[in-house]
């Protein structure tokens, strides 16, 4: 008699390479990949009348559906924690479908939910003149280049249009798949600066660098609106907005209509948070939505969660540990973590001295979904990235893994 093992299957894809090793027929695969993911799904605010009805209809499917105890007396609303295997959402989605109290627009976005996980990682992001960058394949690392006096990290050293021309060309050769060239500091207490003289920073090291650099995938960090339609007639491929399109009500406009990517950042001024994830969710999807109807693809939005942004460092962590939970959007995560100040209050090294957290942040960031870091020290991330990504693509460690040296053994 064999071992026994608890296997983790996470999605689609591993529930069809489980099976397949196992030799099971082609139909029975097919009929059994959406039983063998499970999901638990919560969903909050439904009136008492529709949360009975979704109880009984998973109960029914043979999931599970947790309601407020209270829901018997059928008045006010409740959330609804529904435990079950996708075939049963697919069950259930079938029923909801059928029912009145809204139940057929729940089911509409629950499924976008159940799908938004499901997502491929593999996706493309159009940039300007045809070129593409695509996700997925491997983690990608967004380098940092501020051209500030005053950013918390660097500010200072990349004033000069040459100099910042140099570490452009270095992080690129480190190993930076875009180069994201920020005007403004967005650390607290910043010295607030006029679109113009964000320009003025910013410009003449955008024309340089795509002179120089014509393919690299380059990013401007700004809430300005005027800011992120000047740098996109000069050439600019991403607008990277850390006012996640609210801080700028002109910004939605201008991104969708040059039809860029866009990585809309969550930044709620003052915080406060009753439920963390729920709130950062529903504040994105809310940017997204506002991005979407001006006619931007959705194919060209990023999300970030906006570590250090509004949250405090204990928030900071929760999101890294359940950033996951933002795959429900069906859109890529970028991360930024390097040097934060929450990294210092867990070590107490200075902000020059973090590499070691900032590592074992985005490490920790991507195992749990991220799909691209935003960074300042490009060399040592991509090599511990690329580690970390020939962990997660190994499958069942067949042996072909090959070491850039042609070793593939140790003594």
């Amino acid at each position: 008699m064999g071992g026994y093992r608890v296997i983790a299957i996470n999605n689609r894809r591993e529930a069809e390479r489980c099976l397949r090793e196992i030799g099971a027929e082609e139909l029975g695969i097919r009929l059994m990949i959406p039983k063998a993911v499970f999901r638990a799904v919560k969903i909050q605010g439904v009136t008492a009348r529709a949360a009975a009805i979704i109880k009984q209809e998973m109960l029914a499917k043979g999931g599970e559906a947790a309601v407020n105890r209270q829901t018997v007396t059928g008045q006010g609303n409740t959330d609804i924690l529904l435990l079950g295997t996708l075939r049963q959402y697919q069950l259930l989605l079938d029923k909801l479908r059928l029912q009145p109290f809204g139940l057929p627009r729940l089911a509409d976005e629950l499924e976008r939910v159940l799908k938004g996980v499901e997502s491929s990682p593999n996706r493309v992001l159009s940039l300007g003149g045809g070129r593409e960058l695509r996700l997925g394949d491997r983690t990608l690392i967004m380098g940092i280049l501020n051209v500030t006096p005053d950013s918390f990290s660097d500010g200072g050293r990349y004033l000069e249009v040459d100099q910042a021309l140099a570490r452009a060309r270095a992080m690129r050769d480190e190993g930076a798949d875009v180069i994201d060239i920020g005007g403004v500091s967005t650390r607290p207490g910043a010295t607030p600066v006029s679109p113009e003289q964000e320009m003025e920073r910013v410009l003449p090291v955008l024309r340089r660098l795509r002179q120089e650099m014509p393919d690299i995938p380059i990013s401007i960090d700004t809430f300005n609106a005027s800011t992120a339609k000047a740098v996109l007639e000069e050439g600019a491929d991403i607008i990277n907005d850390p006012g996640g399109l609210k801080a700028d009500p002109a910004m939605a406009a201008v991104v969708a209509s040059h039809g860029c990517p866009v990585v809309i950042m969550h930044n709620r001024l003052g915080g406060g948070y009753r439920d963390l994830m729920a709130e950062v969710i529903a504040d994105l999807e809310d940017a997204i939505s506002s991005v979407m109807e001006l006619g931007l693809p959705p194919e060209q939005i990023m999300v970030d969660p906006g570590i250090g942004f509004g949250k405090t460092a204990e928030e900071n962590l929760i999101l890294i540990k359940r950033l996951g939970e933002l795959k429900s959007l069906g859109r890529p995560i970028l991360l930024g973590v390097s040097n934060k100040s929450f990294i210092g209050r867990i070590t107490g090294d200075p902000v020059h001295s973090r590499l070691v957290g900032s590592l074992a942040s985005a490490v920790a960031g991507v195992m749990n979904g991220a799909d691209m870091v935003r960074v300042h020290d490009v060399k040592e991330t991509r090599k511990a990235l690329a580690v970390l990504d020939a962990i997660m693509n190994q499958e069942q460690g067949d042996g072909s893994f090959v070491s850039s040296s042609g070793e593939n053994s140790e003594a």
